[in-house]
């Protein structure tokens, strides 16, 4: 199992480095269009049908790769898409990121903490408000992806995403160190206070770090706030980073499944790996754009 993680591991890290690094920006949107679709369908294969969730993820993927191949101008970017901002998005896209924004902050931050705070592992999975905030939280996270990489380029997304990699890591070996009561047991067993502990702190530790590089998302944040709100960003970031990795933890156990899928060996499926990257990236798009539009 081990070694299965590791060679799925190294997979995708060399796609990754193709996509942002070696390739044209545009490929960065079609690998996150293609990425988020898969996401998609195994999350609504468990909150409506095996067939529902194969036909809307063929649409999505449609409209999503119609959208990262031409909703977007990258002439004025470089071949990493890491150069300063100044290309653009087509005038419709933005109004949709502010809607999506706003729909999947109240989701992550009303709507799941109240289902999470309930933990009824029994009720059926099926539920068309899941459904619906599949399409949208997947499909406005995509988006969110896509503009903040072709503003800021490749650095800027991989440090705010680090932070849900500390706190994941942080609080998957804290967990196992320390021990200890735990998170959520009714959802998911296996996770720990003492790991979240870990794991948040983990995340603030990388904000502070991560502060001083320039390009990285920690460092823009603090051209606008104090060192003091920087690292209680990274602390939010790290909590629904959890938040959402506890929803799909409870979605699968109300499925009676391990997996989202068993398409990345070793991990699981593409929500698996994806869970705290949809409840984060709202909220890093909605903090980006208050930033951009008011200071």
């Amino acid at each position: 199992m081990l070694l299965q993680r590791i060679i799925t591991a190294v997979v995708l890290l060399i796609v990754l480095l193709l996509v942002t690094v070696f390739l044209p920006p545009v490929s960065f949107r079609v690998f996150v269009a293609i990425a988020s679709a898969i996401a998609m369908w195994e999350w609504l294969r468990l909150t409506a049908s095996a067939n529902a969730g194969r036909l809307i993820s063929i649409v999505y993927l449609i409209v999503a790769g119609w959208v990262a191949i031409a909703g977007f101008d990258d002439t004025a970017l470089t071949g990493s898409g890491a150069a300063t901002p100044v290309a653009s998005w087509a005038g419709w896209i933005e109004p949709i990121a502010v809607a999506v924004a706003a729909l999947g902050v109240l989701f992550w931050t009303v709507v799941v903490p109240f289902v999470l705070s309930r933990a009824d592992t029994q009720r059926t999975p099926v539920s068309m408000l899941s459904s619906l905030a599949a399409i949208i939280v997947v499909g406005g996270s995509a988006l969110a992806l896509a503009m903040l990489h072709q503003q800021h380029g490749v650095w800027f997304v991989f440090s705010f995403l680090a932070v849900i990699w500390c706190a994941d890591t942080f609080a998957y070996f804290g967990g196992k160190h320390f021990g200890g009561a735990k998170l959520a047991p009714a959802i998911s067993p296996g996770k720990t206070r003492s790991g979240a502990i870990c794991g948040l702190i983990a995340a603030v530790l990388w904000m502070l770090a991560s502060m001083f590089i320039q390009g990285s998302f920690a460092a823009y944040v603090h051209q606008y706030f104090s060192v003091v709100l920087v690292l209680l960003v990274g602390a939010v970031l790290a909590i629904y980073s959890m938040i959402g990795d506890l929803f799909e933890s409870l979605i699968k156990r109300r499925a009676g499944v391990k997996d989202s899928s068993n398409l990345l060996p070793g991990h699981g499926g593409f929500w698996d790996r994806f869970d705290s990257i949809l409840s984060v990236t709202p909220l890093v798009l909605a903090l980006w754009m208050l930033i951009r539009h008011y200071y």
